[in-house]
């Protein structure tokens, strides 16, 4: 009888001790297929970061472009006297909602500045934010841009650009259409048959890309930037940036 109860014992912990270890390894097998899912997601974690990077730092200046006359430090779009003792490098999107907070801010001071002969402002405008609207808003603007500094020089594109500013569409619509930029185009004071052709062309738009690539090689990574004389200012808020912008100036 002692004998049936140690053999039963033996059975039960036997039984016992293979439960344990089933549990165990389903334990385990649990953690290892946690660990590898985390893993597989780290990895796409980082392919979509690199995919991103990508997407923005994309060498396009491989093919030759088409620059508007008037263009200086090749990508930029002049505005007053290359004789100013202070340079302001601009680098914006038509798109992008802060560029147009910046603008607003900015647009009486700096125009007095323009008119004193203080200072130059250089824009660049970029296509960052293409993907911000259904039809390549971004490009479209800038190329359109390009077209009337090249028919019309610099202060009819300067026109130009605080028209677009004024009136920014959102983020996520179409943008202005290519008729409406032609009659801001046309008001700004350039040839309505000249500018027509171009945006219907999109004449510039490989000197957009070229000038983004070339931003973002130079280490514009977000709009607005803005350097002053060469030096890039550091900001959280547009109302700081508009700041040191005008602190900047001033001490020049």
């Amino acid at each position: 009888m002692s004998r049936r109860r140690s053999t039963a014992t033996r059975r039960l912990d036997s039984q016992a001790a293979a439960a344990r270890a089933a549990m165990i390894r389903r334990e385990q097998e649990r953690k290892e297929r946690r660990r590898r899912t985390l893993l597989v997601l780290a990895v796409l974690a980082v392919l979509v970061a690199v995919g991103t990077a990508v997407s923005v730092y994309v060498d396009r200046t491989g093919k030759p472009a088409t620059s508007p006359q008037g263009a200086v430090a090749t990508y930029a779009v002049p505005a007053g006297s290359s004789s100013a003792p202070v340079t302001v490098s601009v680098y914006e999107d038509f798109m992008c909602p802060f560029c147009g907070q910046f603008e607003a801010a900015t647009r009486t001071a700096l125009d007095k500045d323009l008119a004193a002969g203080s200072v130059q402002v250089r824009y660049h405008v970029l296509n960052f934010l293409d993907g911000s609207s259904t039809t390549d808003y971004s490009t479209r603007a800038a190329n359109a841009y390009a077209a009337v500094l090249d028919d019309a020089g610099p202060q009819a594109a300067k026109r130009f650009h605080d028209l677009l500013f004024e009136h920014q569409p959102q983020e996520g619509s179409a943008g202005l259409s290519d008729k409406t930029l032609l009659g801001y185009a046309v008001q700004a004071g350039a040839s309505r048959s000249a500018v027509s052709a171009a945006i219907s062309a999109r004449t510039y738009e490989q000197w957009v890309d070229n000038g983004t690539s070339q931003a973002s090689k130079d280490g514009v990574t977000s709009t607005p930037t803005v350097q002053v004389d060469g030096k890039t200012l550091k900001f959280k808020t547009i109302d700081e940036l508009v700041g040191k912008v005008e602190r900047a100036v001033a001490a020049g």
